[in-house]
């Protein structure tokens, strides 16, 4: 049977940036369902993600979202602790293949940092890149990166000119007015993050 695209991505990564270490590891099930739990009802989390669900409804969520093999579900690592959660879809088996004409390489992404010790400590663009530069190093047919945040998160907004994050339009999702962001390849390997990342790792080297 063929592997679909994010069954090919890996486990676990990690680079090096602003003198730490960013990564993802693969969620473990049931192992990693505590964590989840916690973060699901944590009270920054509660009002964008909506799963602050009795523990039983969110094992019986997170095994169906594991089964479903066009996405991956990744805990955020810093420094070898887990701080957040990010998942990986294919946008074209995703709902939001139905709000713009995905291509078949297209990948999405949501996440969220369930620590609160990281929060607004200038880890928000460092973990954006890292999933970008994932995605485009581990999926090389992939030029687009897709997100689909609510539209009053402003995290993205501060994000954008750094990376080169496009605003395409502003869609409505049954549970949110979200904007539809792209990153497409070339423009994150011609941002400024890039470019410091670029530098970082040749130091590093």
């Amino acid at each position: 049977m063929q592997m679909t695209l994010t069954q090919t991505l890996p486990d676990e990564y990690s680079i090096a940036m602003n003198q730490r270490l960013y990564g993802l590891h693969q969620v473990r099930y049931p192992e990693d369902l505590p964590l989840l739990y916690r973060w699901m009802h944590a009270e920054h989390v509660t009002p964008q993600w909506q799963l602050n669900k009795p523990e039983l409804e969110l094992h019986v969520f997170f095994e169906k979202m594991l089964a479903d093999d066009h996405q991956r579900l990744y805990l955020i690592q810093l420094d070898g602790q887990p701080v957040g959660y990010a998942e990986i879809y294919e946008c074209r088996r995703d709902r939001i293949g139905r709000y713009y004409d995905a291509d078949e390489h297209d990948m999405g992404i949501h996440l969220l940092f369930g620590e609160t010790h990281v929060l607004k400590k200038g880890h928000f663009r460092p973990t954006l890149s890292m999933l970008a530069n994932f995605i485009f190093e581990k999926s090389p047919d992939t030029d687009k990166m897709i997100i689909e945040p609510d539209c009053e998160v402003p995290a993205f907004k501060f994000a954008a000119h750094d990376l080169n994050i496009e605003k395409i339009k502003e869609i409505e999702l049954p549970e949110k007015a979200a904007s539809l962001l792209f990153l497409r390849k070339q423009s994150f390997e011609r941002s400024t993050s890039y470019d410091k990342f670029i530098l970082r790792q040749q130091k590093a080297g």
